[in-house]
């Protein structure tokens, strides 16, 4: 009996738990059933401000077509463009509106660089008058140890025209911080003018420069030194190619060697980071000077981050530069220019009144030792590229010979003017240079050149402005 009571005791316990248990399931069903409920209402009502919004905006957009409105008046005002080089600048002071300068056909002229970075002397003039300072900042010792630093930035001209190229580092800012300690590279060229003469073809050719203006800029925290290397390759460049006085058929590609040469070590030292190019044409029939002989021509400006670690950070100018061409000279053989809008020493106002000049002044061993290349031997000289022509040791034999020797005076001078004016010079420079042969050089046998038709003319011309 007492068995069977704490059986029933204990049946009643499990039924009892059993119906807690099913109570609170339903209890949790019915909270959540209500929950799903609240948010499907909130749900719904959301939706149906949003439709009711919609359809108040169709019903706006139908009323407002319903209603006919004036036309808007068109912008007069005319948008800004986008300044995509923010470190560089360009302008150009030669308009289409008409040349103003002189006329470069047949004549030769230089590359000349000029910048208005103005000097600054130290220790002179008063506080106010002084340029800001781009300070020599360094970093701590642990700072390096732990993450170098490397920023460059450089500025490069590059100029085309007929045989002549050059490419020209402007400016180079770097700064090298890493555990070997601090370097810094600043360089920065005011003038550039000691290039090559070369010849503006009378035909139209070789008058229409091709200006490449770059700025390139790298940061790293790996040490590259670019700065410093451009400084290197461009000490290479000019020891291993010496300049030319002007550019011939035999110094053409050296300096396109030269040139390009360093265009690819600054393209290498440079190929990660940030390029800006300005790229131009300017025709020389447009090239002119100021009323008071101030040069114009292309202008680059160059500025460079205030913030070495972020591009986008204010920048700071460091100057400009002016890319132009000398006035135009009539002969490789004498400094002589043409310069009617000038006053400059050695301008003459006309190319006549220069040739006059010239002819006057012509020495002809100075015409006949005039260096076409950079050889130290002397090979490249006038006098050695004559006399190692077959032609002219052929034209000595035969003026030996009487009943040959007229003929071969006139092909002789036929085959100087040719032979000079495919070196790339023009024809006055040609018919100096025969006459400086025929006065300069020793020949086998008497000859009269001012007999042969084709050496009169040439040397009369010479010859009749040194009386």
């Amino acid at each position: 009996m007492e068995m069977g009571h704490t059986w029933i005791s204990r049946h009643e316990l499990y039924l009892r738990d059993e119906y807690i248990s099913k109570t609170r399931a339903l209890g949790t069903v019915l909270s959540l059933t209500l929950l799903i409920l609240l948010t499907g209402c909130s749900s719904t009502s959301q939706q149906a401000s949003y439709q009711g919004a919609e359809y108040s905006a169709v019903a706006q957009v139908v009323d407002a077509a319903a209603v006919p409105t004036a036309p808007a008046p068109a912008s007069t005002v005319k948008e800004k463009p986008l300044n995509l080089t923010p470190l560089s600048g360009f302008d150009d002071d030669w308009g289409y509106e008409g040349a103003a300068g002189e006329n470069f056909s047949d004549s030769y002229t230089r590359l000349l660089i000029l910048s208005d970075i103005p000097a600054y002397r130290h220790g002179e003039g008063d506080a106010g008058d002084s340029l800001p300072v781009m300070g020599y900042e360094k970093r701590g010792w642990l700072s390096r140890f732990l993450v170098g630093r490397d920023f460059s930035i450089n500025l490069t001209a590059n100029v085309t025209v007929g045989g002549f190229e050059s490419t020209i580092p402007l400016a180079t800012v770097g700064h090298v911080s890493d555990s070997n300690g601090e370097q810094w590279n600043r360089v920065i060229h005011h003038s550039k003018a000691n290039f090559p003469l070369f010849l503006v073809k009378a035909d139209g050719s070789a008058s229409v420069p091709i200006v490449k203006l770059t700025v390139n800029g790298t940061q790293s925290y790996t040490s590259r030194g670019a700065a410093a290397a451009v400084q290197v390759a461009l000490g290479v460049a000019r020891a291993s190619a010496g300049p030319a006085s002007v550019i011939t058929r035999l110094s053409e590609q050296a300096t396109k060697d030269k040139a390009r040469a360093i265009d690819d070590a600054i393209s290498r030292l440079f190929s990660s980071g940030v390029t800006e190019e300005h790229w131009t044409d300017r025709d020389l029939r447009f090239w002119r000077v100021t009323s008071n002989n101030a040069p114009q021509g292309v202008k680059v400006s160059f500025s460079i981050p205030d913030d070495t670690t972020d591009w986008n950070s204010k920048s700071s100018p460091v100057g400009s530069w002016i890319i132009t061409f000398d006035h135009p000279r009539p002969s490789i053989f004498s400094d002589w220019r043409v310069c009617s809008t000038s006053n400059f020493p050695r301008c003459a106002t006309s190319r006549q009144a220069a040739l006059k000049n010239i002819h006057k002044e012509i020495d002809v061993s100075q015409v006949l030792n005039y260096k076409l290349t950079s050889d130290p031997q002397g090979l490249g000289s006038i006098k050695a590229f004559i006399s190692q022509q077959d032609w002219y040791t052929s034209a000595q034999l035969s003026f030996v010979n009487p009943s040959a020797k007229s003929a071969a005076a006139d092909a002789f001078c036929r085959r100087i003017l040719n032979e000079v004016g495919g070196l790339g010079l023009n024809g006055t420079d040609a018919r100096i240079v025969l006459w400086s042969v025929v006065k300069g050089l020793p020949m086998a046998g008497n000859v009269d050149f001012s007999a042969a038709s084709s050496c009169n003319e040439p040397l009369n011309e010479v010859a009749g402005d040194r009386i």
